[in-house]
């Protein structure tokens, strides 16, 4: 019987340290983060847009209005990118910068070519084409009152198409995904270069399109 009550008491104790936090916090956002901290609340996954298939990939960042200047920002994400899609498994080979800069080196139209030709050009079975729509950081990050804007349309591309059909692979939407993410002027401010400021929004970027490959977790706001 004691052993029956030590255990009753155990369990109040623990509804008290559950319930009065969540009395505090109410019924919205701060409720579901408490109980989703304490492992009560289900878990939500985020599923994939789109597995990218198997062999070679390419990730061509498209810049055409020259909008990330100077363009550290541009090489950063191929290069967080690619690291991210290969820590979850999603692809096994990427090309490099360098590898792509040496194509572009020996090939006078390299400019001219669309992302299907490209492709091909390094081997790749398939492109994943980051078209830069908006790229905006402040000149005095000291000073910095705005976030950092990144913004793009995202597509993959099938660079072993034979026909005009087959060479779009994701999205339906023929203009692409349209992404944004931006980095708020408190964490810019703590950047001592441009250089830092660049590679934290390709880190952030790299991330959010990564995540359109892969099932993740939701966490609670």
């Amino acid at each position: 019987m004691p052993c029956t009550n030590r255990i009753i008491a155990r369990a109040a104790r623990l509804a008290l340290t559950v319930l009065v936090p969540l009395a505090g916090a109410g019924c919205g956002p701060e409720a579901g983060a408490w109980l989703y901290n304490l492992g009560l609340a289900p878990k939500q996954t985020s599923r994939a847009q789109y597995q990218i298939p198997a062999g070679p990939v390419l990730i061509l960042v498209d810049d055409d209005q020259d909008l990330i200047q100077p363009p550290i920002a541009r090489q950063a994400l191929i290069d967080e990118l690619a690291k991210a899609l290969k820590e979850h498994n999603k692809v096994e080979r990427v090309t490099t910068n360098e590898e792509l800069a040496r194509v572009q080196q020996f090939e006078p139209r390299f400019n001219d070519r669309g992302a299907r030709e490209v492709g091909r050009l390094v081997g790749a079975r398939t492109v994943l084409w980051i078209s830069v729509q908006q790229f905006v950081v402040e000149r005095d990050l000291e000073l910095a009152v705005s976030p950092a804007q990144f913004a793009a349309r995202i597509k993959l591309v099938n660079a072993e198409a034979e026909t005009r059909d087959q060479v779009r692979l994701w999205p339906p939407d023929r203009e692409g995904y349209f992404l944004s993410i931006t980095v708020p002027p408190q964490e810019v401010r703590t950047c001592r270069t441009l250089k830092e400021v660049h590679e934290k929004i390709a880190a952030k970027a790299a991330d959010e399109i990564a995540k359109l490959f892969r099932d993740y977790e939701i966490e609670p706001p």
